[in-house]
């Protein structure tokens, strides 16, 4: 299994224990993913680097282990099929020229700021993005012009109810540039990687940027917005809410793609009918996003 660490230390029938490190450094990979590839079922680390992964009616499939920055890695899960064990898990961080492009980016003359977004009508509302889940959205660069990210914005909305359980969630951003073929999120253009931890609370969530030097593509760019989950205790049921809400807005285009844990993205689609004057209308619901750019001069 070449990088993988296994101690074949008795526990629980069926269950992965252990902790995913940086190859290099053994550093902790606080909240990497990991999750069943023939399913929407996995789990994260906890703060450090710590997993609890049920492997149950799983034992004919694999587990993709994934983190910003850092190579995949499968794990066929026939291993363990009679007892289950304690499995670290290293990973190794990707080979990119990020670095020599942060360089250039930092020796460029920018424009002040101006603020970008998806068109919105003037109707928002709150969504329940489950954990694990991943939504990316396409951020148009109609002026065709390099330039530079200086904050992202998103808007989240206390969520309240007495049906279903209630789950705090953080979130992570992540970049992406847009794929040449099938127009979807593509390579990662940044690994910048922190965690928000917002109350359960109606507010505007800004990310300064600035200092990252993170690149606005002349294509344009996907930010993604990811729920994380702030405990190792997984929701025991598919019935809960996660707190707090995303704010969607409404759009001509389908702009936004859906990911869980690392898995191949789904293109978003789904139509919402509008009538309006006698007139009938079909839009797209994506995540209400704004990205301050400067572009060079």
């Amino acid at each position: 299994m070449g990088c993988l660490l296994m101690s074949f230390l008795s526990i629980n029938a069926q269950t992965l224990v252990g902790i995913i490190t940086d190859s290099l450094s053994n550093k902790p990979l606080a909240y990497a993913n990991l999750s069943v590839l023939n399913s929407k079922y996995g789990t994260s680390t906890d703060s450090l680097g710590n997993y609890i992964l049920e492997i149950k009616n799983h034992t004919n499939d694999t587990v993709l282990v994934s983190m910003l920055g850092y190579q995949t890695k499968k794990i066929p899960l026939h291993h363990f099929l009679d007892n289950t064990n304690a499995l670290d898990i290293r990973l190794s961080g990707l080979n990119t020229n990020l670095d020599d492009v942060l360089l250039v980016y930092k020796k460029k003359k920018y424009t002040s700021a101006k603020t970008l977004g998806i068109p919105r009508k003037k109707i928002k509302f709150k969504s329940s993005v489950p954990i694990g889940y991943e939504r990316s959205v396409f951020i148009a660069n109609k002026s065709r012009r390099k330039g530079k990210i200086k904050s992202v914005s998103f808007y989240v909305k206390k969520a309240d109810s007495d049906i279903y359980d209630m789950h705090p969630i953080y979130f992570r951003i992540k970049f992406y540039q847009k794929h040449a073929y099938n127009q979807g999120p593509g390579n990662a253009i940044s690994f910048y990687d922190s965690i928000l931890k917002p109350n359960n609370k109606n507010q505007k969530i800004q990310v300064n940027l600035d200092d990252f030097l993170i690149p606005f593509l002349e294509t344009g760019i996907y930010v993604g917005i990811e729920t994380v989950n702030p405990t190792p205790a997984e929701p025991t049921g598919s019935m809960y809410i996660t707190t707090p809400n995303l704010i969607m807005t409404y759009n001509s285009e389908p702009l936004t793609y859906s990911s869980f844990r690392g898995q191949p993205w789904t293109h978003l689609k789904r139509k919402m009918k509008w009538k309006a004057f006698g007139k009938t209308s079909y839009y797209y619901t994506n995540p209400l996003i704004d990205v301050e750019v400067q572009f060079e001069k």
